[in-house]
Protein backbone atom coordinates (compact mmCIF):
# COMPACT_ATOMS: atom_id res chain seq x y z
CA UNK A 1 0.00 0.00 0.00
CA UNK A 2 1.02 3.55 -0.69
CA UNK A 3 1.94 5.04 2.32
CA UNK A 4 0.98 8.71 1.73
CA UNK A 5 -2.65 7.05 1.44
CA UNK A 6 -4.06 6.51 4.42
CA UNK A 7 -6.97 3.84 2.82
CA UNK A 8 -6.77 0.29 3.53
CA UNK A 9 -8.19 -0.80 0.20
CA UNK A 10 -5.16 -2.74 -1.88
CA UNK A 11 -4.72 -3.08 -5.50
CA UNK A 12 -3.53 -6.90 -6.87
CA UNK A 13 -0.01 -5.61 -6.89
CA UNK A 14 -0.30 -4.00 -3.81
CA UNK A 15 -1.37 -7.24 -2.25
CA UNK A 16 1.31 -9.40 -4.34
CA UNK A 17 3.75 -7.32 -2.92
CA UNK A 18 2.58 -7.31 0.98
CA UNK A 19 2.20 -10.92 0.69
CA UNK A 20 5.31 -11.75 -1.14
CA UNK A 21 3.17 -14.02 -3.17
CA UNK A 22 3.00 -13.61 -7.39
CA UNK A 23 0.21 -11.25 -8.85
CA UNK A 24 -1.51 -14.16 -10.45
CA UNK A 25 -1.59 -16.23 -7.52
CA UNK A 26 -3.76 -13.75 -5.84
CA UNK A 27 -5.72 -13.73 -8.71
CA UNK A 28 -6.22 -17.32 -8.49
CA UNK A 29 -7.34 -16.73 -4.27
CA UNK A 30 -9.90 -13.94 -5.70
CA UNK A 31 -11.23 -15.93 -8.26
CA UNK A 32 -11.85 -19.02 -5.54
CA UNK A 33 -13.01 -16.78 -3.08
CA UNK A 34 -9.72 -17.77 -1.22
CA UNK A 35 -9.50 -14.11 -0.83
CA UNK A 36 -12.08 -11.57 -0.30
CA UNK A 37 -12.49 -8.65 -3.23
CA UNK A 38 -14.75 -6.16 -4.62
CA UNK A 39 -14.62 -5.49 -8.19
CA UNK A 40 -16.85 -2.16 -9.05
CA UNK A 41 -17.97 -3.77 -12.68
CA UNK A 42 -17.33 -7.34 -13.93
CA UNK A 43 -13.64 -7.43 -15.22
CA UNK A 44 -12.94 -3.88 -13.36
CA UNK A 45 -9.88 -3.76 -10.79
CA UNK A 46 -10.10 -5.22 -7.84
CA UNK A 47 -9.95 -3.73 -4.43
CA UNK A 48 -8.72 -6.05 -1.32
CA UNK A 49 -8.95 -4.52 1.99
CA UNK A 50 -5.83 -5.02 4.20
CA UNK A 51 -7.44 -7.28 7.21
CA UNK A 52 -8.59 -9.03 4.74
CA UNK A 53 -4.90 -10.04 2.73
CA UNK A 54 -3.93 -10.26 6.77
CA UNK A 55 -6.58 -13.20 7.03
CA UNK A 56 -5.63 -14.86 4.16
CA UNK A 57 -1.74 -15.18 4.66
CA UNK A 58 -2.60 -16.29 8.16
CA UNK A 59 -4.85 -19.03 6.02
CA UNK A 60 -8.19 -18.16 7.52
CA UNK A 61 -11.21 -18.41 5.69
CA UNK A 62 -12.92 -15.22 4.74
CA UNK A 63 -15.43 -14.23 7.41
CA UNK A 64 -17.65 -11.64 5.91
CA UNK A 65 -18.60 -9.22 2.64
CA UNK A 66 -16.89 -5.97 2.38
CA UNK A 67 -18.36 -3.46 0.69
CA UNK A 68 -16.16 -0.34 -0.98
CA UNK A 69 -16.55 2.17 1.75
CA UNK A 70 -14.99 5.71 2.83
CA UNK A 71 -12.37 4.62 5.37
Amino acid sequence: MNEASPSPWMTVKEVATYSRHDRKFVLTALRRSQLRGFQACANGTWRIHRDDVDTWIRGEKPSRRRGLTAA
